[in-house]
């Protein structure tokens, strides 16, 4: 056996190379999870005729104004329009806005500890804002059991 003084390329470390299939494998998932996880629908010749109106739609928010009243650490919060208000706020806020259109309904949701004092002040307050309609909704709370049975609250 004869060795060399200097035998380099035994020493050299091989490039390393990158396989192609790899690469087309994780794209064809991609278009597979992309294909599965949409609506898309490989069908292009189907027509679909929906049925016609002719009545004219309106935008549910113009018709219907959504007020929530919960009491908060004690303390009663009526959230109208994007804000945190109190009877105070509230009245001041739909006199500066002005009046109601015609045909808009006022749904005020009601938390269970809310008093019947500000649920007649709110009443009041919406009927001098000139809201014609106004329905009111409530929800239960949930009541958290110990396991003994005994309730809190």
């Amino acid at each position: 056996m004869k060795l060399l003084a200097l035998n380099l390329k035994s020493e050299v470390p091989k490039t390393a190379s990158v396989s192609f299939w790899p690469f087309v494998d994780i794209c064809a998932i991609g278009l597979f999870a992309m294909l599965f996880g949409s609506n898309y629908v490989v069908a292009p010749g189907i027509r679909i005729d929906l049925p016609r109106s002719n009545h004219v739609q309106t935008i549910v928010s113009d018709r219907l104004h959504v007020m929530s009243v919960d009491e908060i650490g004690g303390v009663e919060q009526i959230i109208f329009e994007d804000r945190i208000l109190n009877l105070e706020s509230l009245s001041r806020m739909l006199e500066l806005r002005g009046e109601v259109r015609e045909n808009v309904t006022l749904l005020v949701r009601l938390d269970a500890a809310v008093s019947a004092q500000t649920f007649t002040s709110i009443f009041e307050i919406a009927e001098a804002a000139g809201y014609d309609t106004i329905q009111w909704a409530t929800e239960n709370r949930l009541i958290e059991a110990s396991p003994l049975g005994d309730s809190k609250g």
